[in-house]
């Protein structure tokens, strides 16, 4: 890349973050979050993401003063610094209480998350408090080593992209700044060799172009968004190999609901935060009818209690499994009731890569092999070639383990499952309080009763 890197990026990184923890623990940084933070930073350091960082850092400052959610997609939003430095994020740290008035700190060992235990007294002072945390190991976002590939896309509103470049602009003044664009065929697939019929480019975000370039040195990547403005067209690859710096921004419809329905209720979107969304049900989430049909028919099937089960159901509608040659666009319920009833899945119920390293953990195995086991059930080594698959069942972990990933071809992130869930829940919260604007806004409805 020949963009700048930004001038005092992890200073300023720096700086939000100790303010946050102080908001955040304002008796004192309890050693196990301090352990946590020290050890992302030393990573981030040592990385070539500071500028991927501070750059999410000045969005979520911008969507903030704006009143316009954004949220990151993949793994990176088990990142404790991420969740510092961002706005409408989740806490990735272990399960605990902390409390405010006194410091009383306690680390809860569940495979729950904390929103989905109880409030309880205070053992020092006697104040009411609730438990945080979801439970991403340091490892689903840096890997073993701090050398796992961290990609940055967000899912944001169409209002949030003149911010963003106005952002971009602000950082690197010397830069172009041009709108990226990707192609949009029939079939839904953004492939420029695909078969299928292109009927658009939409925008991608934004390229950021090496000091002293236009567009028009890039003549094999120019082309044109629905609007007619000019863009750079291409993947992420073929934008690096032209030293330019991508800024992915996916425009999802469900953000751009969370803004119309905030207005509607005078309710932010960013006011509701795990505290305020702990009794939101899974038949709230289901009603609402925003769920994709696999997810609704395993809320209606199973019937999740708690937030943790609600991620497993929604995670296992992104999974792939091995016993669904004949039906690859839904869940056979038959298929998937077998499998969570098996003697196996029941010692080890694992629906996310990370309930896989918990579990592999709690069996005794050294955190980097459980790590490096858990990736490859990730990407479907349990049952992938012969070649493959025998390198996989070579590992020493248990076979029981092994049995369960023998169920999957690729397994979802548990943070991408939560920042749905809590998405979900987001939007259940607005159904439940004001009915009326939910349905019009939702469903389109002008006089919905």
């Amino acid at each position: 890349m020949n963009t700048p890197h930004i001038e005092h990026a992890l200073d300023n990184i720096t700086i939000v973050c100790q303010k946050k923890l102080s908001f955040l623990y304002p008796q004192g940084v309890p050693e196990p979050v301090r352990d946590r933070y020290t050890k992302e930073l030393n990573l981030l350091t040592h990385s070539d993401l500071i500028d991927n960082f501070e750059i999410f850092r000045l969005f979520s400052e911008e969507a903030k003063k704006s009143s316009v959610p954004i949220h990151m997609k993949g793994t990176v939003m088990g990142s404790f610094i991420y969740y510092l430095l961002g706005v409408n994020c989740f806490n990735p740290l272990p399960v605990h209480y902390y409390c405010t008035d006194c410091g009383y700190f306690e680390e809860v060992h569940t495979h729950l998350f904390g929103i989905d235990l109880p409030s309880k007294k205070c053992p020092q002072c006697g104040k009411d408090i609730t438990a945080d945390g979801f439970n991403l190991p340091l490892e689903s976002v840096w890997g073993n080593d701090g050398e796992k590939i961290i990609s940055f896309e967000y899912s944001v509103s169409t209002e949030f992209f003149p911010f963003a470049r106005r952002v971009l602009t602000s950082i690197y003044p010397d830069n172009s700044i041009i709108p990226w664009g990707m192609f949009q065929f029939e079939s839904g697939v953004s492939d420029p060799n695909s078969a299928g019929q292109v009927i658009g480019i939409s925008p991608a975000g934004y390229a950021v172009l090496p000091a002293g370039n236009t567009i028009h040195d890039y003549p094999d990547l120019i082309s044109y968004l629905e609007n007619g403005d000019p863009c750079i067209t291409g993947g992420n690859w073929e934008l690096s190999i032209h030293s330019l710096k991508p800024i992915r921004l996916c425009q999802f419809d469900y953000i751009d609901d969370l803004l119309r329905l905030q207005r509607a209720t005078g309710i932010y979107a960013n006011e509701l935060t795990p505290d305020v969304l702990r009794d939101i049900t899974w038949s709230n989430i289901r009603n609402t009818a925003i769920l994709n049909s696999a997810s609704r028919m395993l809320f209606h099937e199973m019937k999740p209690k708690t937030f943790k089960d609600m991620v497993a159901l929604d995670s296992s509608s992104h999974n792939s499994f091995s016993w669904n040659r004949n039906n690859a666009e839904g869940i056979d319920l038959y298929c998937f009731q077998k499998m969570i009833s098996s003697d196996a899945f029941k010692k080890y119920p694992c629906f996310t890569r990370e309930d896989f390293f918990d579990y592999l953990l709690e069996s005794g195995i050294e955190r980097s092999l459980a790590f490096e086991a858990s990736e490859r059930i990730g990407k479907g080594h349990a049952c992938s070639t012969k070649e493959i698959k025998e390198q996989f069942d070579s590992l020493p972990i248990p076979d029981d383990i092994k049995e369960v990933a023998r169920n999957y071809r690729y397994v979802f992130p548990r943070a991408h499952g939560i920042e749905y869930i809590l998405l979900y829940a987001q939007l259940a919260y607005y159904a439940r309080i004001d009915s009326r604007a939910f349905s019009k806004i939702m469903f389109k409805k002008e006089n919905p009763t």
